[in-house]
C-alpha cells in the first residue's frame, strides 16, 4: 500500500497552515464538517456548540487586547466573526434550513443565463 500521496497532501497542508496561522476556512464548510461529526455520533451537538462558541469573558479579553494592539486586532476580530458565522451555519444545518443552497443555485442559474444570453443587435 502506497501512502506517499496522502503523506504529501498532509505535508502540504501543514506547511500552508504554518505559513499563515490566521488562515480560516469558509464558515459553511467548517459547519458542515462539524455537523457531520455530530450526525455520525463522534461528538454531541452540545459539545460542538461549546467548541464553536467563545465564552463572553474570553471574547472581552481578546477584544481588549485587539484594541490595545491594533496590529493583531483585525485578525482577532476576523477569527471571532468566523466563529460566530460557523455557529450560525451549524444551527441552520441542525434545523435543516437549506435555503442557502437554494439561493446559491438560483444565483448560479442567473449567472449562467446572463452568460449564455445572445445579445440583440439592432
Amino acid at each position: 500500500m502506497n501512502i506517499s500521496p496522502a503523506y504529501e497532501l498532509r505535508r502540504d497542508l501543514a506547511s500552508f497552515s504554518s505559513d499563515n496561522p490566521w488562515a480560516i476556512r469558509n464558515p459553511l464548510d467548517e459547519a458542515r464538517d462539524l455537523h457531520r461529526m455530530a450526525a455520525y455520533g463522534s461528538c454531541t451537538v452540545e459539545s460542538i456548540r461549546e467548541l464553536i462558541s467563545v465564552p463572553p469573558e474570553i471574547e472581552a479579553t481578546l477584544l481588549a487586547y485587539a484594541d490595545k494592539y491594533p496590529k493583531d486586532g483585525d485578525r482577532i476580530r476576523c477569527v471571532l466573526q468566523f466563529r460566530r458565522k460557523v455557529g450560525m451555519e451549524f444551527e441552520r444545518l441542525l434545523n435543516g434550513d437549506m435555503t442557502f443552497i437554494e439561493a446559491s443555485s438560483d444565483a448560479l442559474e442567473d449567472i449562467i443565463e446572463a452568460e449564455t444570453a445572445v445579445p440583440v443587435l439592432g
